[in-house]
């Protein structure tokens, strides 16, 4: 008994058609995400006394990957810079002797963000099917 699967068909190529217009627009969506999780975490830093000149050292980057048909697109925050970076971890997380891990763990920014993430890639995605 033969099977019609020309739907299926037609689906999946209506989801290979959606890429080239779902990356510009989930783009838009991380580079928001990321800028807003910067802020975020520069007021976390700034209201430091002993860490406050981290601030202005966290910074973002966007980049899109593809491999084999699959892709993604990630946002990257935090501090820039050798020495930026090692003051950041013991603002962050301290170290084995008293003093620092007073600065708001970066996680805790990005789950700040995400509920905008996803309302904004829902919002930005919806009328592609």
């Amino acid at each position: 008994m033969p099977i019609d699967a020309s739907d299926l068909d037609d689906l999946a190529g209506d989801f290979v058609k959606i890429a080239p217009e779902m990356v510009p627009k989930l783009k838009r969506v991380v580079e928001k995400s990321a800028l807003n999780t910067k802020k975020i975490m520069r007021a976390d830093a700034q209201k430091s006394k002993h860490f406050d000149q981290v601030a202005r050292t966290i910074s973002y980057d966007v980049n899109i990957h593809s491999f084999g048909g699959d892709g993604t697109i990630d946002g990257e925050v935090g501090p820039a810079g050798a020495g930026a970076a090692s003051l950041a971890g013991i603002a962050y997380f301290g170290t084995s002797k008293p003093g620092g891990g007073t600065i708001r763990n970066p996680e805790d920014a990005m789950l700040e963000e995400a509920p905008n993430f996803y309302e904004f890639a829902f919002k930005a995605t919806e009328d592609l099917l």
